[in-house]
Parts: C-alpha cells; structure tokens; sequence
C-alpha cells in the first residue's frame, strides 16, 4: 500500500497537467483588467449571443491567468495567451452580417490602461 500511494499521486498529477486548458470567466479577467473589461462590457462584443468574452479572443485563461505569468508576456503566450490581430478578426468580421474589421476597429476594440 505504501508504494502504491506514490504511484496513484503522480497519475493524478499527470492527469491534471496534461488537462486541457479551461474558461475562467470575465470576471476573473476583470481582477486585474478593470479598464478592459468595462470596455469590454460597453462593447458590441459583450452583447453578441453567445456573448465573444476575454477568452474568445485572447483564449482559455487557466494556463495563463497567475500574475507572475501574466506579468511576464513572452510566459504568458507560452502558456496560451492569444494576443489577437486583424487575421484573427476577420474570421467573423466581414461575414453574415459582420461588418469588415479595420484599421480603425482595430485600435479600439478595447481600452488599455497607458503604460507607464
């Protein structure tokens, strides 16, 4: 029984790492984002149904979501963090009834805090 016990912890932490990233939710974004997420929340993306949240664009947040990782960028697209660009918008803007995504949009898809 001894033996076993070691043996059982590490396939149960072997499942667990090897688990696919998961949805926090906004409001866990919105901890540390606040500028974003109110944006966010004035937008036309947090009225679409299904709503487009953080993690529609910028992928799941469990990989991601710890502050030394999100203070560090390179270890936060490491662990999943998708930084979106234009390409990546355009898979619906311009389509159905979508318009194109621009320039212009672009910039302002949401506010950001001013880097200091």
């Amino acid at each position: 029984m001894v033996l076993i016990r070691p043996v059982v912890v590490a396939l149960i932490a072997c499942a667990i790492s090897s688990a696919a990233p998961t949805r926090i939710g906004a409001a866990a974004c919105k901890m540390c984002h606040k500028v974003q997420f109110e944006s966010w929340s004035a937008s036309a993306h947090a009225k679409t149904k299904p709503v487009l949240d953080c993690e529609g664009c910028h992928g799941p947040g469990s990989e991601y979501k710890g502050i030394r990782v999100m203070k560090d960028p390179a270890a936060a697209k490491k662990a999943g963090l998708i930084m979106p660009d234009k390409a990546q918008c355009a898979t619906c803007h311009g389509k159905k009834k979508v318009s194109p995504m621009t320039d212009a949009m672009f910039a302002k898809v949401h506010t950001h805090k001013p880097r200091t």
